[in-house]
């Protein structure tokens, strides 16, 4: 007989974001994740997404069904008093325990002469593969499975990256700041992002590929932000960015005041029909194109700084 579980969908208050996670971590219930109220959009200038900073974020429980739905729900509101109205109960949903079915989503793909698989793929699969990164998917974005990120690795493949400084505004899981680290960047990697689960998800995936923790230096914030930016090197010969459009635009004073004489941009998240404005908006700040590549609308494009 199939197991059933109680899915909790609740609203808790950013205030109490790290006292929740830290007393829910030693009650009855599992604890799935907890991410920002996101809202995808799309706008005349393509997709976007719009970030409730100021709202609660989202967390997930689990428990197991033993009782009614009634009484479960009944346990978990007195549970949650404790937080008043800095915690509030959204959804409630039964689903069927997935064990590790959910895993089947995730397989290894190669991209260029790499390839990315999480840590439980079998190892027949991979063993004519000659370079292995190992990421495993998390709160984080970044599987390896969208054209944009794979657009930016192949590009990252034609690089000579030793001893270069990288900065990695968003992040993700890793997957780009890692491949660098793993082929001779100078360490530490810089890698930015604006969701707090990417710390732990590229540690962890740093440890998946056995780099020590001084690889990776991550920054959790917008890189927009004066006091995030002065956390990062004054200087970067590659930045990769892959946030959207409008964000790359945004971006272009941080990234044109650290890029070196000759520096490179791999930047993504940029689609058909903002690709000109992105295009115009580094070339007047003094960079020239210097490759592209396309997955369906999506664009990727090598920047280099005019000396």
């Amino acid at each position: 007989m199939e197991s059933m579980w109680l899915k909790y969908t609740l609203l808790v208050e950013p205030d109490i974001e790290d006292l929740f996670v830290a007393e829910v971590l030693t009650s009855p219930y599992t604890l799935g994740w907890i991410e920002p109220q996101i809202e995808v959009l799309t706008t005349e200038n393509g997709y976007d997404y719009a970030e409730n900073t100021e709202g609660p974020v989202v967390g997930y429980l689990f428990e197991p069904e033993h009782d009614s739905e009634e009484e479960h729900v009944a346990r978990l509101k007195d549970y949650l008093t404790r937080w008043g109205a800095k915690v509030t109960l959204k959804e409630v949903e039964v689903v069927p325990e997935e064990n590790d079915s959910w895993k089947e989503e995730f397989r290894e793909v190669q991209i260029g002469e790499w390839w990315v698989a999480p840590t439980w793929t079998d190892p027949a699969l991979l063993e004519k593969a000659e370079h292995v990164l190992w990421i495993d998917p998390g709160a984080a974005f970044g599987t390896g499975y969208h054209g944009t990120t794979q657009d930016m690795l192949l590009f990252l493949q034609e690089q000579q990256l030793t001893d270069k400084t990288v900065i990695d505004i968003g992040a993700g899981s890793g997957i780009l700041t890692l491949y660098c680290a793993l082929n001779g960047a100078k360490q530490p990697v810089w890698a930015v992002d604006i969701n707090s689960q990417s710390e732990y998800q590229v540690r962890v995936n740093a440890s998946n590929n056995h780099l020590p923790q001084e690889a990776v230096q991550v920054v959790i914030g917008d890189a927009q932000e004066p006091s995030i930016a002065d956390q990062l090197p004054k200087q970067a010969e590659l930045v990769l960015v892959n946030i959207g459009g409008d964000e790359n635009i945004a971006m272009l004073p941080v990234i044109a005041e650290r890029i070196s004489p000759e520096g490179l941009v791999i930047m993504s998240g940029i689609v058909d029909w903002n690709r000109e404005a992105v295009l115009a908006a580094y070339e007047e700040a003094g960079f020239t194109a210097a490759g592209e590549r396309h997955s369906d609308e999506w664009v990727t494009i090598l920047m280099k700084r005019k000396g």
